[in-house]
């Protein structure tokens, strides 16, 4: 399982064009991908920040999001001032029913594009994780 939070910061006065675009990588998201357990968008408090959880199967579900046509089709430049991709992993008995982030390796025979994926978006498994299954 793969799950992370993307804490997303859009450029002043692009909210219009961001909503947009968000609601069509919502809808291709679900509509043509495998393996997404959670695909959700939120705004924060602040102004222009955005939230997108997101939870997969696998981190080769995730890369395929991260690789598809509809991820690779937008124009996110034009609307974004950043983002930082935080990895999740859930409290027993308090996740939501998500199961543990791993980051197992890639299979031998993986295309180029997981490996791209894996490259710009390496899984992020912190030390103190461990052992609070």
């Amino acid at each position: 399982m793969t799950t992370l939070l993307a804490h997303i910061r859009i450029k002043p006065g692009t909210e219009p064009h961001w909503e947009t675009i968000i609601a069509d990588m919502n809808a291709q998201t679900w509509g043509t991908e495998t393996g997404v357990k959670r695909y959700e968008y939120w705004k924060g408090e602040e102004p222009n920040l955005y939230y997108c959880l997101l939870s997969f199967d696998d981190k080769c579900a995730f890369y395929r999001h991260q690789m598809s046509p509809h991820h690779e089709g937008h124009d996110f430049a034009s609307v974004l001032e950043g983002i930082r991709l935080e990895y999740l992993d859930p409290v027993k008995g308090a996740g939501g029913g998500l199961p543990q982030t791993l980051d197992p390796a890639l299979p031998a025979d993986a295309d180029a594009d997981l490996v791209t994926a894996q490259e710009r978006f390496p899984l992020t498994i912190p030390a103190w994780w461990s052992g609070r299954a």
